[in-house]
């Protein structure tokens, strides 16, 4: 640490610099669900056509799969004191890196852009102020965690998830006091389309998470790896599938509202104006990770090219840009919300499975974890500069989503064939056997040689 300013960012954390105990992760991970995108996002179930029962079901098999996914993310941290993305160098090769690198910094900027949205409409909403200029307020406060990194936002989000599980535990008493009338919980159906695009929405709330969730990890000694494992999966798990189904029944009282709108509705003029800024507070912490995991991934993208020692006044730099690029994006894409919403996560789901499919398996059933932390900072090293067999299996990865692919934007004709299903993300799944079966092979070529 620089003046309370962590320092590192692409660095490796060597074992003496080692702290803190894996049970901050539970913690650190409830509190990153527990907020108003969480509600948004347990709303989309309802918005695709699902009654609140099958949406219950939907949100369940979403996140229990998917943070599976993630928490095996989260677990290579001490293992390797790596943060997430530069690890892709193992898989990608030096410079092949770039490509998922610079696709997870997109998403990064995308979903600061989603909570500063969302953080700006609870200002507008309770004092009218202009949504741009609360989009702006509401950010500075995110870049300034992110700039203070690592500890800063471990202790953030261990005292604030005491208390938005009190302020959650509210709304759900006042919901339940309003009362959902049953015919509103049973408005909607099932259809096998309709349930598996809410459980490919679910599901990539906690796979979107995979590309950063190690970087909260790294600190921990190697040792406490299967802990890590654990901690991450039911603390993302317990915060997510409450505050979804909460969100869910929100949504069954107005489909066409805004979440934030409905609960300002519930609370009333004054009670409700507090709740929309206690929720509007709520994202500072959560979306600081959004742009700590964009700083981080920007300066790995740099550090292909130049070499340079981590500092506070950098940090400082890009966590700035990478804030006023997130307000930037805001401002453009806040109005069509919700639709814009749901084709972004599940698009960001269609390029995410191949990434973490070739990254785990490399990780976990090729080398058993098994790297030298010098082979991911050199340029000619044994990862070698491309590897252009796993750069193909990742764009096959993604190729043989597109005909199961079901957005507002496309849809693939084996989708259309299914009733409107969307499995493009279970399809991509098979770039496991085929990038391990590459890999052995590569392996076994080189030993021969």
């Amino acid at each position: 640490m620089e003046s309370g300013i962590e320092t590192k960012s692409y660095d490796f954390v060597p074992i003496e610099e080692r702290h803190g105990e894996p049970r901050q992760l539970f913690f650190l991970w409830f509190g990153e669900n527990a907020q108003i995108y969480a509600l948004v996002t347990g709303a989309i179930a309802i918005t695709t056509g699902l009654n609140f029962w099958w949406a219950i079901v939907a949100i369940l098999v979403g996140n229990l799969f998917g943070a599976f996914l993630m928490a095996l993310h989260s677990a290579q941290g001490p293992r390797l004191g790596l943060p997430q993305m530069i690890q892709s160098r193992a898989q990608f090769g030096y410079y092949g890196s770039i490509l998922p690198l610079f696709l997870v910094w997109v998403m990064y900027i995308a979903f600061a852009a989603i909570d500063i949205v969302l953080a700006g409409q609870g200002v507008n909403t309770v004092f009218k102020l202009n949504l741009n200029w609360s989009m702006v307020l509401v950010t500075i406060p995110m870049i300034l965690i992110a700039i203070y990194g690592y500890d800063w936002i471990h202790l953030f989000l261990r005292y604030s998830t005491w208390a938005f599980v009190a302020f959650f535990a509210f709304l759900t008493v006042l919901v339940c006091v309003h009362g959902v009338p049953l015919k509103l919980l049973n408005t909607g159906g099932f259809t096998m389309g309709n349930f598996l695009l809410s459980v490919s929405v679910i599901a990539t709330w906690q796979i979107s998470y995979a590309p950063y969730v190690s970087d909260y990890s790294r600190y921990f000694h190697p040792s406490k790896a299967n802990q890590t494992f654990w901690e991450t999966y039911w603390g993302t798990n317990i915060s997510t599938i409450l505050l979804m189904i909460l969100g869910a029944a929100i949504c069954c009282l107005a489909p066409q509202s805004q979440t934030m709108d409905e609960i300002h509705v519930l609370g009333g003029p004054i009670l409700g104006a507090i709740m929309c800024i206690i929720l509007c507070f709520g994202l500072f912490a959560p979306n600081s990770t959004n742009v700590y995991g964009g700083a981080i991934t920007a300066l790995s993208i740099a550090n292909n090219f130049i070499k340079f020692r981590s500092t506070a006044a950098l940090r400082f730099v890009i966590c700035v840009i990478i804030g006023a690029l997130g307000v930037l994006l805001a401002t453009v894409g806040s109005g069509n919300f919700m639709n814009n919403l749901e084709n972004y996560m599940v698009v960001c789901l269609y390029f995410l499975i191949p990434w973490t499919s070739i990254n785990l398996t490399d990780f976990y059933l090729v080398h058993h974890g098994s790297y030298t932390t010098d082979d991911f900072f050199t340029s000619n090293g044994p990862f070698g500069r491309y590897r252009w067999s796993s750069i193909a299996v990742f764009f096959i990865g993604f190729i043989i989503e597109i005909p199961f692919m079901n957005t507002t934007v496309y849809q693939g004709p084996i989708s259309k064939a299914m009733g409107g299903a969307d499995i493009a993300w279970i399809v991509g799944l098979l770039t496991i056997p085929i990038y391990y079966l590459i890999e052995k092979r590569n392996i076994a070529k080189s030993k021969a040689a």
